[in-house]
């Protein structure tokens, strides 16, 4: 993965490197319209700028899933700080189920679809798919399939014995 972000940072920089080589060093006016040198500077700060902050948000992006007593809580830092909540009542059921991120949603992150719902994902292809009351869906994606549906099935069995 940081391969790929190098090189898109390389890829995003290289033309303005080789205007301002090509007007500075060679003295040949680089395009059609040239800009100033001061100007190429200017846009590949600018697109650096851009490119390292979209690089940083991707090497920063993590998925946090909690399942306490009462809730299970997600987080997607730094896009989504705040933990959001679903408690058992809201859950009208759920299942773990292998998903395709790039073929059902578009690829991983934070995806919403009209008829396939919300997804949280990194990576990987397994997933806790979750039907709300409200007739929403959430697929949440994760590394720790047995750990997060042993949790999972004793919140939702906390829920079932406390209205019996």
């Amino acid at each position: 993965m940081i391969i790929i972000l190098l090189v898109s940072m390389f890829a995003a920089i290289t033309p303005f490197v080789y205007g301002i080589y090509s007007q500075e060093v060679l003295h040949v006016p680089f395009g059609d319209k040239p800009a100033s040198t001061g100007t190429l500077v200017a846009i590949g700060l600018g697109v650096i700028a851009l490119v390292g902050a979209a690089n940083y948000l991707i090497i920063k992006m993590t998925l946090k899933v909690k399942i306490t007593s009462d809730a299970l809580w997600v987080s997607f830092p730094p896009l989504i700080r705040r933990w959001r909540k679903f408690t058992p009542s809201m859950i009208e059921r759920y299942e773990f189920r292998t998903y395709n991120a790039h073929r059902e949603f578009g690829g991983h992150g934070i995806k919403k679809r009209p008829r396939k719902g919300s997804a949280y994902t990194i990576s990987g292809k397994e997933g806790l798919q979750l039907y709300f009351t409200n007739g929403k869906k959430l697929l949440i994606g994760t590394q720790r399939k047995q750990a997060f549906e042993y949790a999972l099935k004793k919140l939702m069995e906390t829920e079932k014995r406390s209205y019996d």
